[in-house]
């Protein structure tokens, strides 16, 4: 585990490359600010995505000595922009003397982190952006397709005045509205039918 603090990218890339150079198999970049405790406004949460830009290939962490909140704010954060392996100092009892125990986790901080990271994790979900499973009903009703205003027969063309756009999206999408004007229909459609590619001379 590679801490950070009070060290520029430079500093932390030559020691990258020194350990490297001595075969290191497993190696973890730590994000971290040498204060004790650190000040939130010091935190710098924002410099684990410089950490994941400039070393794609290692994993992240964060070595924390925040003072702890209700919720352990700055080690969720930390974890949402991809610090997977956090250290935090310990304690059984923050009111013992020295320059540590006033800023640890005593256990029911760590409880309540692993409830609170395991909602997170849930959250966060996947990164890849696509349509998920349970959106696509709603999808298909929320979203448009072109339908006819009034009654037409067969071999009829599509003028622009005879379509409107309305929900549910299971017709033919409207970016295709320039592509069916003067088109022929082949079939009769009655007013509020939603169109369908087979339904047009093409």
């Amino acid at each position: 585990m590679l801490s950070t603090g009070a060290s520029n990218l430079q500093e932390i890339e030559k020691t990258v490359k020194f350990l490297e150079k001595k075969k290191c198999k497993k190696l973890v970049i730590m994000h971290c600010i040498l204060n004790y405790p650190t000040k939130d406004k010091d935190a710098n949460l924002l410099m684990i995505n410089s950490l994941k830009n400039k070393f794609p290939n290692y994993p992240l962490g964060y070595s924390d000595h925040t003072l702890p909140d209700e919720n352990l704010s700055s080690l969720l954060i930390a974890y949402s922009l991809g610090a997977k392996v956090i250290e935090k100092h310990f304690t059984d009892n923050k009111k013992k003397p020295g320059n540590d125990h006033y800023h640890s986790m005593d256990k029911v901080d760590l409880k309540n982190f692993k409830h609170d990271l395991k909602k997170l994790i849930v959250k966060l979900g996947i990164s890849k952006k696509k349509v998920i499973k349970t959106e696509r009903i709603a999808r298909k009703n929320a979203r448009r397709s072109l339908v006819i205003n009034k009654d037409l027969k067969k071999g009829s063309k599509l003028k622009k005045e005879f379509i409107e756009i309305k929900r549910p999206g299971t017709g033919l999408a409207p970016e295709n509205l320039n592509k069916i004007i003067n088109k022929k229909i082949k079939k009769n459609l009655k007013k509020d039918q939603l169109l369908k590619k087979s339904y047009i001379d093409i």
